[in-house]
């Protein structure tokens, strides 16, 4: 397996604190799965698991040609069970710019502080380099 593409991606607290920081559900439901909201929890650092996630997906997306018609934010799932680590799953158009591209998985990186969260996903599949 190669490594097809590389995202990065990194979110201001601040800023992420603006948007998502009233949690209103209309507005996560736009960016986030139930099954992520419910991951993250709802303690004090609920907000900064989100902004991990959502540079996460913001990362994964760069490695398939970033967003676009046809794909959304849902799209991309971050996953963690607080064991292993997190992992993504692609449906919809995201999934179907990936395999365009020819990747088959991802491995995640992040973390998260008070001022910024981060991200990388490297995109691995079998197409040559």
């Amino acid at each position: 397996m190669n490594v097809l593409a590389v995202g990065l991606d990194l979110v201001e607290m601040d800023r992420f604190r603006l948007l998502y920081g009233d949690f209103d559900p209309d507005v996560l439901a736009r960016c986030f799965t139930t099954r992520e909201q419910a991951i993250v929890g709802a303690d004090a650092d609920c907000l900064a698991r989100l902004a991990g996630r959502f540079a996460a997906k913001e990362a994964v997306l760069k490695t398939i040609g970033g967003l676009q018609d046809g794909i959304a934010l849902t799209d991309v799932e971050i996953i963690s069970d607080g064991v292993s680590p997190p992992r993504a799953e692609v449906t919809g158009g995201a999934l179907a710019a990936a395999v365009a591209r020819g990747i088959t998985n991802w491995q995640i990186s992040l973390t998260h502080g008070a001022q910024s969260a981060a991200a990388v996903a490297l995109a691995f599949g079998t197409a040559s380099t």
